[in-house]
């Protein structure tokens, strides 16, 4: 079974604060939406795309990545990428981003 590439940053594992959450979330505001309620991005588009400006990312680092967005409460969708698709809290339309 092969395993997951493991991307360094210096001598150490690329990890979520790596990541720059303005850079993931105006890459999920670049990629084109569903134009369904939320306007939802595709996780496959999102990632494809931010590889293309941070490099290889991989797969299980970029969803912890968007799970600690949603969990602040600056990224909407599914956590887990199980049903794959991410919007921007603003174009929220359902109740998945409303306070609590």
């Amino acid at each position: 079974m092969d395993r997951p590439p493991i991307r360094l940053v210096g001598d150490r594992r690329m990890q979520c604060k790596d990541i720059p959450d303005a850079v993931f979330l105006d890459t999920v505001r670049s990629c084109p939406g569903t134009h369904g309620p939320s306007n939802w991005r595709m996780r496959w588009d999102v990632h494809a795309r931010l590889e293309d400006v941070l490099g290889s990312i991989p797969d299980n680092l970029f969803l912890a990545k968007a799970a600690r967005l949603m969990r602040r409460g600056l990224l909407g969708g599914c956590p887990c990428g199980c049903r794959g698709d991410y919007h921007l809290p603003d174009e929220c339309q359902g109740e998945c981003c409303d306070d609590p």
